[in-house]
């Protein structure tokens, strides 16, 4: 039984390895030639895998472009910031820490995500990929929204300050102010403290 288990075990270990290096070499090609110029075949070759092992690990073109969108929304850091917001009771700080999460997950997964914008039109599958990176996101802000709501000290409701948080939050801002030359933690401070301005009443304490 406990060989059994150990084999298991090690079995496991090296088919979580194949689909990471499966993973890591989509990422390369769709990213270098785009999703309609990459090959399965090409994949695998620079996987180092048959290419029996990418359907087996992943599946075809439309299940890594959609596993490499999870990545950017299932970030193992994104459950332990988000942790951290819901709970605190001080609403800067969890717009604070909303800057640092959404900025750690564009930074980590900058290459990805501007795949999926750069080729969402010229291919269903990766528009649905990119749809539904967009919805975990908002589902996300929403979260944080309805939170910082309940400690009544937003100005908007919870619809609206969802919104607010995507309008200064989202990857489009984090492009913006990236495309600016600012620094990561330039970014996360302004965005945060202009999040502040348009959510929180006048008396909450903020920094700027």
């Amino acid at each position: 039984m406990t060989k059994r288990t150990y084999s298991s075990r090690v079995r496991a270990v090296a088919a979580g390895r194949t689909h990471t290096a499966i993973l890591r070499a989509a990422e390369e090609l769709f990213v270098v030639r785009g999703y309609t110029r990459t090959t399965l075949s090409a994949i695998a070759e620079r996987a180092g895998v048959a290419l029996n092992t990418v359907y087996t690990s992943v599946g075809g073109k439309p299940a890594l472009v959609d596993a490499l969108a999870r990545e950017g929304t299932e970030d193992e850091g994104i459950g332990t910031s988000l942790t951290a917001l819901l709970a605190s009771t001080d609403c800067g700080e969890i717009l604070r820490l909303t800057a640092e999460a959404t900025g750690m997950t564009t930074r980590r997964h900058e290459r990805v995500l501007n795949f999926l914008r750069d080729n969402a039109a010229s291919n269903p599958a990766v528009a649905t990929a990119a749809e539904h990176a967009v919805e975990r996101y908002h589902e996300r802000l929403t979260l944080i929204a309805e939170h910082l709501v309940t400690l009544r000290e937003t100005r908007p409701d919870a619809v609206r300050t969802e919104q607010i948080l995507w309008f200064h939050f989202g990857q489009e801002s984090w492009r913006t102010v990236r495309g600016f030359g600012w620094t990561w933690e330039d970014c996360a401070t302004w965005l945060a403290s202009r999040a502040a301005d348009a959510l929180l009443s006048p008396s909450v304490g903020r920094d700027d």
